[in-house]
């Protein structure tokens, strides 16, 4: 704010004897040495108010002040201008009324964001005064995604005492009477549709003593994304046990369903899952996107060096490959793209899961049933007797399963599935210690894999920043690299704030050769497998990593954060 100007708001300001000369003497001088405008230097000093500050403007610049508090927003506004944009500028667009935006700004000489309002609307800008706490709020209240979730919200509240979904136990009938109103279904599809738009793996429905809180998985992490009010927390609940196919009379069992929906051309399945709660029922949405999960090892992460390992070993005739990594670490995308790969008119490809993710063509699948006594030990003896080249076993959970898949590898079939262990080389001391032989192990295992998903750094807003002499004192692999520069998270529309779009995965591949197979037999540590196995060229899941971080696909907080376990 020119000084001329501020010097004019200090003198109504004093004239309205709101601040005394001698206050406006010493904000005049802090404004000169820190170059900060009047009007925030006197709200620092608590000199004057908010609302004392934007009576002045208002004298001043001849301007409405607008209560916030009071405004609602139409919905063409909110699909106009992005959250980050208004809340770094400070300003509030309230409606488009006569081929004018209305919008509430702090600091009325700010052309710029004036004009950039107008750039982006493509409406003549008319301003109207609000403070920066009621600016705030508002942007907090319409425009934080899903800002149209929230809106929905409103009309939610309207329609609980026509549902009775209110503090009463409602009845089946009233459950599925509110499940079925416009406001609950809209809200619902809403929350789904925007999860879809920002690519998020699952949906948390959270109850809690008051409201409801939703939450997205984006790229491995949780961002809250609305709440729903107590009062319709009963009906959207049984809005998604009813697109699911679940029984909305029963709250005091876990409950699994399934729905399909399509946005566009692309089609995704959603799996449901519910879990009593002392407050309700917590329910998580898996979306799968029947597309995605057919991927190329290149589109994977993988390095041309692993993918090459990769490929001798899925070309072998016989023998058992292992996945490991914790869940949600991609085992699952990686087996369906390597029997992508195999997959062939000469080969009987035939897997055994629990559930079955995806449908693949050509491929033949079959789902475990516990309560039926269709065990993973159990289809795969039949499995045997189907004639296999291939055989994919969802997880070795048991020693019963895991003996029966290594005598299929032993007979002449490639098999391949995941277990739960930390790094590659603990894969087989995992198997030992499930009281499988040695000699199976160390015989028909051919290799090991183990992987873990770490965040793609934005390609539109990563920033690249240089290695300092201390990244180097306390990181070796920065040092060794000699890598100069590395990119780190910013954050924009494109991604939604968050720095990073999509995930990548880092692999460490163990071989199977003589040096482990000794090892194995000989029921060996841990750690000494795993330096054989380096000894013998693999690489780290730390080490992949890094890779990424030299190329600039992550960052390096990302890498540490995902392989903190392993040694460097």
């Amino acid at each position: 704010m020119e000084e001329n100007k501020a010097t004019k708001i200090g003198e109504i300001l004093v004239r309205d004897r709101v601040i005394s000369y001698a206050q406006l003497s010493e904000a005049l001088d802090l404004q000169r040495a820190t170059g900060k405008k009047l009007g925030e230097i006197l709200l620092e000093k608590s000199f004057i108010t908010e609302a004392q500050l934007m009576d002045a403007l208002a004298d001043l610049y001849q301007l409405t002040i607008v209560n916030l508090d009071t405004m609602s927003v139409q919905e063409r506004v909110i699909k106009i201008f992005s959250y980050k944009l208004l809340i770094e500028r400070n300003v509030a667009p309230l409606k488009i009324e006569n081929e004018n935006l209305l919008v509430a700004i702090n600091d009325p000489l700010d052309l710029a964001t004036i004009q950039t309002l107008q750039n982006i609307s493509g409406f003549k800008v008319k301003i109207m005064l609000s403070s920066p706490s009621g600016i705030k709020t508002y942007l907090d209240k319409y425009f934080s995604p899903p800002a149209s979730s929230q809106v929905v919200v409103k009309e939610l509240i309207i329609a609980k005492d026509k549902h009775g979904v209110g503090e009463k136990d409602p009845s089946i009938k009233e459950l599925g009477e509110a499940a079925q109103e416009a406001p609950t279904v809209s809200f619902v599809n809403s929350i789904i549709g925007e999860a879809i738009k920002q690519k998020a793996s699952d949906i948390h429905f959270e109850p809690r003593k008051s409201d409801m809180r939703i939450r997205f998985r984006i790229d491995g992490m949780l961002y809250e994304k609305a709440v729903v009010p107590h009062e319709m927390v009963l009906a959207v609940t049984s809005r998604i046990k009813i697109i699911s196919g679940m029984d909305i009379a029963e709250r005091r069992k876990p409950q699994d369903g399934r729905v399909s929906v399509s946005s566009g051309a692309q089609e995704y399945d959603i799996r449901a899952s519910t879990l009593p709660d002392i407050f309700g029922e917590k329910i998580v949405l898996r979306l799968l996107d029947k597309k995605s999960i057919i991927l190329t090892l290149e589109f994977l992460g993988m390095s041309s060096e692993d993918s090459a390992m990769l490929l001798a070993l899925i070309k072998r005739p016989y023998g058992m490959i292992l996945l490991s990594g914790p869940t949600g670490s991609g085992k699952s995308t990686t087996l369906y793209s390597i029997l992508n790969i195999l997959n062939s008119q000469t080969k009987n490809i035939v897997t055994v899961e629990d559930p079955v993710e995806y449908e693949l063509d050509g491929i033949n699948q079959t789902a475990i049933n516990v309560k039926a006594g269709y065990t993973f030990a159990t289809a795969i003896r039949h499995i045997l007797r189907q004639d296999p080249n291939v055989i994919m076993i969802g997880e070795i959970r048991d020693v019963e399963t895991a003996e029966i898949a290594i005598q299929a590898a032993l007979t002449g079939h490639l098999v391949f599935s995941t277990i739960h262990t930390n790094s590659a080389p603990g894969v087989i001391t995992r198997l030992i210690d499930m009281n499988v032989e040695p000699f199976l192990v160390s015989s028909s295992i051919i290799g090991v894999m183990a992987q873990r998903l770490v965040r793609r750094l934005c390609p539109i807003c990563k920033e690249v920043y240089p290695v300092t002499e201390e990244m180097k004192r306390f990181i070796p692999e920065l040092a060794a690299a000699k890598i100069t520069e590395i990119a780190r998270p910013v954050g924009c529309d494109t991604c939604f704030h968050t720095g990073y779009a999509g995930r990548v995965a880092i692999f460490e591949i163990l071989i199977m050769q003589d040096d482990v197979r000794r090892l194995a037999l000989n029921k060996s540590a841990e750690t000494d497998i795993a330096a054989a196995a380096k000894k013998q060229g693999m690489r780290s899941l730390r080490g992949s990593g890094m890779q990424k971080v030299f190329e600039k696909i992550t960052s390096l907080e990302e890498v540490m954060r995902s392989t903190f376990e392993e040694k460097a």
